[in-house]
């Protein structure tokens, strides 16, 4: 059975809707989010991730099954939330890259609201909710997402956060539910969650027996969205394609790179998204484990309600730090442990002042709460920018040159299909992590197969990602000719669109003669 509540810290015991609808810091800790995020703004930068789940979502809302419309590595939900926020834009009117980014901004809110509630009712404390969420809330890179998504990481985090606040009060088959959503948005969020609700019902729950059920609870509950989206898939003939880009691509395809390879290059990227924060993220992370080992005590247990459950946390945290050692890309990869490390800091601040009277516990959360805000509110306000109208004004302006039904082809630079709402010729848009070593294998003619397709098929425009390679520049010339960028990506334009049309372009799109890209290349 939960310890009881303490009383003593101003919860009164009761059931967990008792608990909620009491409590009015839920109600201010959800408004202190919202004004950081808000502050934030929702004009930064489209940049290649972030367009390619803009774009997911559009096709989504036009009513595209996930990866039918565009092909990537991450879970079907990463497509699947962003439609949501893309169809309330078409009903009402709305902007849909604006919607998306709104409606993920209130994912983040809830994520905030729920560390709240998790550090609250596992320790039976106030305080220690208040700065589990307080360091939620402080984290740049989360911050970052947060208003400027749409990024699967955001509501994978909320999931994840919403599954160990399950394990709190046992509720097996709702923390399998939310385990399978977290995975679904992105697959490596499964090691750490799953390995702290599996660890937590072999703790927490009673007997062989009450252990065996509760397993199969979390099981059951898992299956529920896999059956949902399944029959999805299978209704719309795409189970094939999900499979592939679910596991099939990062099962074979996928080429692991271990965090120890160029540490000092990984430690340089975090420190640029997650700046001070980094130190808190390490904080938390070294507190967990270090806090749990106080559950072999059984006056600790007693001093310290949630003890008892902490050790699944723990493990939970260590299963997600195994994974990332073993496959780490960029600072966001760290996101499925960084509910860990806010609950770290939580438990960290449960056990340092349980000998406080509640007036000192109180001042003590109050003030670490004041400073985590001041620390968001900084990063929110200074990092604010209006890149997104940069881009949308630097393709309005290459489009006003060209007839409304012009096309585009994406080569990693979905961002002018998704301010324009136009669909790529095809679901390929992405050519590395695996991907284009998959379409090595099931596109004919291969890699040179598709870029012979692609000059074939004559768009008007080709936008091609900053970070794209000489070759493929080289393999749609002659036949497209550099006209000039915009930001995060170059545009490519039909030559036989005749030379008053490339020179109208190049002036649109500010063309450099002396750009190196200006000049035909060498493949």
């Amino acid at each position: 059975m939960p310890p009881r509540p303490d009383r003593s810290d101003g919860v009164r015991p009761g059931g967990l809707q008792r608990l909620s609808a009491i409590d009015p810091l839920v109600p201010l800790v959800a408004a202190v989010s919202l004004v950081v995020y808000v502050l934030h703004g929702f004009q930064g930068m489209l940049t290649r991730d972030l367009g390619i789940y803009s774009y997911a979502g559009q096709q989504v809302a036009d009513g595209v099954p996930p990866y039918l419309g565009v092909l990537n590595r991450a879970g079907p939900l990463a497509h699947v939330l962003p439609g949501v926020g893309a169809l309330v834009a078409r009903v009402g009117g709305f902007d849909d890259v604006i919607t998306m980014r709104v409606l993920f901004m209130l994912m983040a809110v809830a994520a905030v609201c729920t560390a709240y509630l998790l550090g609250r009712d596992l320790f039976r404390s106030r305080g220690a909710g208040l700065v589990t969420a307080s360091a939620m809330l402080a984290i740049h890179g989360f911050i970052q997402y947060a208003s400027n998504g749409p990024r699967e990481k955001t509501p994978m985090v909320l999931f994840v956060i919403g599954a160990l606040w399950a394990v709190t009060h046992r509720r097996w088959l709702t923390a399998g539910v939310l385990t399978s959503l977290a995975t679904l948005c992105l697959q490596t969020a499964f090691f750490s969650t799953v390995t702290a609700v599996v660890v937590g019902a072999l703790l927490l729950a009673d007997g062989v027996g009450g252990r065996l059920r509760a397993l199969v609870r979390v099981g059951v509950g898992g299956l529920v969205p896999v059956a949902v989206l399944v029959a999805w898939f299978g209704l719309a003939g795409s189970l094939g394609a999900a499979w592939d880009a679910f596991y099939v691509i990062n099962r074979r395809y996928t080429v692991p790179n271990p965090l120890d390879a160029g540490r000092e290059l990984v430690w340089d990227d975090l420190q640029a998204a997650y700046g001070v924060t980094t130190w808190l993220l390490l904080a938390g992370t070294v507190l967990l484990p270090v806090v749990s080992l106080a559950a072999v005590s059984r006056r600790a247990r007693a001093a310290v309600p949630g003890l008892v459950a902490l050790p699944a946390m723990a493990a939970g945290l260590l299963a997600g730090l195994a994974w990332i050692l073993e496959e780490y890309d960029a600072w966001a990869d760290l996101f499925p442990v960084l509910p860990f490390a806010a609950l770290g800091l939580g438990a960290g601040f449960a056990v340092a002042t349980h000998g406080l009277a509640t007036r000192g516990r109180h001042v003590a959360a109050g003030v670490l709460a004041v400073a985590a805000v001041v620390v968001a509110l900084t990063y929110s306000v200074s990092t604010r920018n209006d890149f997104l109208q940069e881009q949308r004004d630097a393709t309005a302006a290459v489009l006003a040159v060209l007839p409304d039904g012009a096309t585009i082809t994406s080569i990693e630079a979905p961002q002018p299909l998704v301010l324009t709402e136009r669909t790529n010729p095809t679901r390929y848009q992405m050519f590395r992590s695996g991907l284009q070593d998959y379409m090595e294998d099931t596109w004919p003619g291969g890699l040179d197969g598709f870029k012979r397709d692609l000059v074939a098929d004559g768009p008007d425009l080709v936008a091609v990602g900053e970070t794209v390679s000489q070759r493929w520049r080289a393999s749609i010339q002659p036949d497209y000719v550099y006209v000039g960028s915009a930001p995060l990506w170059d545009w490519y334009a039909r030559a036989s669109l005749g030379d008053d049309t490339i020179a109208e372009l190049r002036a649109a799109a500010g063309y450099d003669a002396d750009d190196p890209l200006a000049e035909p290349l060498v493949p």
